[in-house]
């Protein structure tokens, strides 16, 4: 029977137990310190326990305290809780009989214990050495106050982002027992059942981890006998015969017995006080790779330069127009039009403004974002930015600044970025032009203020612009005649690329082709079928597939890691490697040629093969091995794909129950909810929605619109005679209108509150009532008109406004 013991019983393997010492200090010895300190300067991981936090200390009782060891935390909470302070009951045992009845207030008491207050400058030193990953069982925020100040490093919590996608900066952090910087939803682990619970919930979880401490020399920082059960856990055999990287494991005192034990389970030993191993590393040299550059940003994020002509892959422009993503070639080629946005977006950076570009899919945002880099003012650095997480918009910043050069980061994708760009904004430096499609960024708007973002709604292409858009195509794939791209009905609104591309592409778009490709996998190699499926499903949710994650997708039905490997690089024509930064990796990662192709794929894949799809992969990857999981979150579980992939709402419902323990947001259940509603098991859409309202709190404005929104469907189709169905539509508008007066995302909630107004006037077109609504909701989205001009949505809703209200007998 596979359990937790079984495989992380498997980690480091055998080493010679010969002690080779070497005493460094006074009371200091280290075991073959010479491999230690290589091992310190080409890269380790750090796996920390409680001891090496000693020189922190956190809150006691309203004064600073040390921060807990040994027995300490238990004596602590007895004290708290004024429960018998001769008590014999281990630390687990004593958190869960009071978790039972006093859980907030234990919550409470360790939140506010762990948070570090002040530590030793000595931790610093860990700057100095290549520091991998870092595990630890401590809850505490230390590593995080370590960094937090750090030119060098940032701290990646994998919990809340996902393994890092490339670059040196970054430090992949694991809590094994939970953060107090996490939210108290997702609670603090004590018990080795709690962590045996997690295993069984998440296997792939825990082979990550294992992989990671197989492969990488391991420091063991902190832990004591009492702790031994962990350590053996991690260390006992060598698994499938294998060589297993190096681990050394501290110890305060040179005790006969623990160094004996610890040797048989392969360590090697450090005799050390935490203070004294401080020490010693802030005396190790740091080495200097030669010609390395001499700028931060060329040295640290080389990923973000614009790469020179001689290193871009050449392609043909016809890739382009058949729906492949721009590439730098494509840029530097000059066969891309400009439209007149291009000029307006520049005569703005030229300004000195902020720019946000804006628009429905496939209108070229990124092409533009990309022509606007490629022609940056000379006396600024252009940074072209596709991933970029808060922590490492942190460090940017801190580079730029440090340097006193002026940048332009142009960033795609702003809804996934806009914490980092709030904190990039924050420099007098650094002037930012970003893209969103305007669906999305109508959930974010409220983060980009009208006085320091100028928006352009870049989707409508005038007659100028169309005209040569089409005399760019090149003459292999254009047909012969083409359509009239203006619609009679439709003459208020410019066609966008997109339309102009589809009237005017002779023979098979990439769409079609994924597709095609997708029906013959399908029945020739099944794997290959199943990858190319996966690939668009993440990257129609933003993110990369990595090999990691290609390898736990697949691994009962392909075991060995380099056929998966293989899989991936024989669809080339379908797969590129993933090119969104160019910094050092060694994890593969690869994406589909391009994300409106894998929207189209995802909407047009059999229900059959799209079920299997989220099953398979939910149930077999771990959330820890997905990048940037708070990206891929926000789509992974979204209704318009659950109500496709589940017909039954029953069989929907245990795919949602399912997947809570993978993710307790409030977000998750709000998409239960509506796939709910969309069956119409409205009792049950209720029953979510009010627990998602109970997770967010006070973010839970978007949360009751989507309460407000079942409440209308669930009772709009009733007969009208009820008198309660009245009140209830109207009770459902007002929740609306009181988002939209209480919360910053206007537009989100005026679209949401138009589209029932319209719906409310074609159901009671005598009621005073819908004259109102159809009033209120174009005041409002007039309001948000005059700050995107040229905003098709919103000028589409408008006149179905006006539409509806020509219809009202007054």
């Amino acid at each position: 029977m596979l359990t937790l013991s079984s495989v992380v019983l498997q980690i480091l393997g055998n080493h010679d137990c010969r002690a080779h010492y070497i005493t460094v200090r006074p009371h200091m010895k280290i075991e073959n310190e010479n491999s230690f300190k290589s091992h310190l300067q080409k890269g380790i991981n750090l796996f920390l326990g409680a001891g090496f936090s000693v020189e922190a200390s956190g809150i006691f009782q309203g004064k600073p305290k040390a921060m807990p060891i040994g027995d300490d935390l238990r004596k602590e909470i007895l004290k708290t809780f004024s429960r018998d302070e001769n008590s014999r009951m281990l630390l687990p045992q004593l958190c869960q009989i009071i978790s039972k009845t006093q859980r907030d207030a234990l919550n409470d008491f360790l939140r506010k214990r762990f948070a570090v207050i002040e530590f030793s400058k000595l931790y610093s030193n860990i700057e100095r050495i290549n520091v991998k990953a870092i595990f630890t069982t401590n809850i505490d925020d230390l590593v995080f106050k370590i960094f937090e100040e750090s030119k060098k490093y940032y701290i990646n919590d994998i919990s809340l982002r996902g393994p890092s996608i490339v670059g040196s900066s970054a430090i992949d952090y694991i809590a094994l027992h939970g953060s107090v910087i996490h939210p108290s939803s997702e609670g603090l682990d004590f018990s080795p059942v709690e962590i045996a619970s997690s295993f069984e919930r998440d296997k792939d979880k825990w082979f990550g981890y294992i992989g990671r401490v197989q492969q990488t020399p391991t420091l063991y920082w902190g832990y004591s006998m009492a702790d031994a059960s962990v350590l053996q856990a991690l260390a006992k055999e060598t698994g499938n015969g294998r060589e297993r990287a190096p681990a050394w494991v501290t110890l305060k005192t040179e005790d006969d017995e623990a160094i004996e034990y610890y040797s048989s389970l392969g360590f090697q030993i450090i005799i050390a006080e935490t203070n004294d191993l401080l020490k010693y590393i802030g005396q190790i040299k740091v080495e200097k790779s030669l010609g390395s550059p001499k700028r931060l940003l060329d040295k640290r994020f080389s990923e973000y330069l614009i790469p020179p002509v001689n290193r871009v892959p050449v392609r043909t422009l016809t890739e382009f127009y058949l729906g492949a993503e721009p590439t730098w070639y494509d840029i530097f080629l000059g066969g891309l039009h400009k439209t007149k946005y291009f000029n307006m977006a520049q005569n703005s950076i030229a300004g000195g403004n902020n720019c946000l570009l804006i628009g429905a899919a496939v209108t070229g945002k990124s092409t533009l974002l990309r022509l606007l880099a490629n022609s940056a003012p000379d006396l600024a650095q252009p940074l072209f930015i596709e991933e970029l997480t808060p922590e490492k918009a942190q460090l940017l910043k801190k580079d730029i600044d440090a340097e006193g050069v002026k940048v332009v980061a142009f960033i795609d994708n702003a809804a996934d970025a806009w914490e980092a760009i709030e904190i990039l904004g924050t420099s007098n430096n650094i002037q930012i032009v970003s893209a969103e499609r305007d669906y999305i960024f109508d959930s974010v708007a409220h983060r980009f203020p009208r006085g320091k973002f100028e928006i352009f709604d870049v989707s409508g292409l005038s007659d100028l612009d169309a005209q040569a858009v089409l005399d760019k195509i090149p003459s292999g794939v254009q047909r012969l005649g083409t359509k009239n791209i203006y619609e009679p009905l439709r003459v208020d609104f410019d066609p966008t690329f997109f339309e102009v591309l589809d009237l005017c592409i002779a023979g098979h778009l990439l769409a079609d082709r994924f597709i095609e490709a997708l029906q013959e996998l399908k029945k020739e190699v099944p794997e290959k079928h199943d990858l190319l499926l996966l690939s668009c499903y993440l990257y129609s949710c933003r993110v990369p597939t990595s090999l990691d994650v290609a390898i736990s997708f697949l691994s009962k039905v392909v075991g060995d890691p380099k056929r998966v490997y293989e899989l991936l690089v024989s669809m080339g024509s379908l797969l590129s490697p993933y090119e969104g930064s160019l910094a050092e990796t060694e994890q593969a990662f690869f994406v589909p040629r391009s994300r409106s192709v894998a929207e189209a794929v995802m909407r047009r894949v059999g229900s059959a093969d799209l079920r299997r799809l989220l099953i398979q992969f939910h149930s077999e990857v771990s959330p820890t091995k997905i990048p940037r999981y708070d990206i891929f979150r926000r789509m992974a579980y979204d209704a318009n794909l659950t109500n496709r992939a589940f017909p039954e709402w029953e069989d929907g419902l245990d795919f949602y129950e399912n997947c809570f323990d993978r993710d307790r947001s409030h977000s998750f259940k709000q998409q239960g909810a509506i796939y709910l509603s969309r069956k119409k098991q409205y009792p049950l859409a209720f029953k979510w929605i009010d627990e998602a309202m109970a997770i967010a709190g006070r973010r839970a404005a978007s949360v009751r619109n989507t309460y407000a929104v079942i409440m209308f469907n669930a009772n709009y189709d009733k007969s009208t005679s009820a008198p309660e169905v009245i009140a209830t539509l109207d009770e459902s508008m007002q929740i609306l209108q009181k988002c939209y007066t209480e919360d910053l995302r206007k537009v989100y909630h005026a679209k949401v509150f138009s589209d029932q107004s319209i719906k409310y006037a074609k159901k009671f077109p005598d009621s005073p009532r819908s004259f109102e609504y159809l009033d209120q909701a174009s005041t409002w989205l007039n309001a948000e008109l005059k700050s995107r001009q040229g905003d098709r949505a919103i000028s589409q809703l408008l006149r179905d406004l006006r539409s509806a209200r020509r219809y009202l007998p007054y």
